[in-house]
């Protein structure tokens, strides 16, 4: 946590206090018959602002589930994620360089070949890491059109 967000933190558990102590204040000078009018109005208002954060919250989520994220984790070890690749994918330890073969001049180089164009995943199928404690390694492999080594 950076300074500022826990500077924020604070400043607003200060706010929310000086607010419900101020509220329990105010329904205590009011009397019971008035106070108990009172909250039910807090209420209505508490119930629907809860009511429209939660919308709020569920647009964001789905705004950001197109992508990959590693969101609020501590992670001992390392996370991989790969997605939407028209080639192979080779996940694990450098292998050793492969040997050099010289080219003679009349020789002419093959052409490479290409692999098919891999369609990207469907929206909303997002790959996310979230809320976990992990001291592993954590591997999310999703649309990769050749093939897939993993290695330990």
């Amino acid at each position: 946590m950076t300074l500022g967000s826990r500077l924020r933190g604070w400043v607003v558990a200060f706010a929310v206090g000086v607010l419900v102590v101020g509220l329990g204040g105010f329904l205590v000078i009011q009397g019971l018959d008035k106070a108990d009018k009172w909250a039910s109005v807090f209420g209505v208002f508490v119930g629907l602002s809860g009511v429209a954060l939660s919308v709020a919250a569920g647009v964001r989520t789905r705004q950001q589930a197109d992508g990959q994220s590693v969101t609020g984790s501590t992670i001992g070890g390392g996370v991989t994620q790969v997605r939407g690749v028209s080639g192979s994918v080779r996940i694990g330890p450098p292998a050793a360089a492969p040997p050099v073969m010289p080219v003679s001049p009349q020789s002419s180089p093959t052409p490479s070949r290409s692999s098919p164009p891999v369609p990207s995943p469907a929206p909303g199928g997002g790959q996310a890491v979230t809320g976990s404690s992990t001291t592993g390694p954590v591997r999310q492999v999703d649309g990769v059109g050749g093939d897939v080594e993993l290695d330990q």
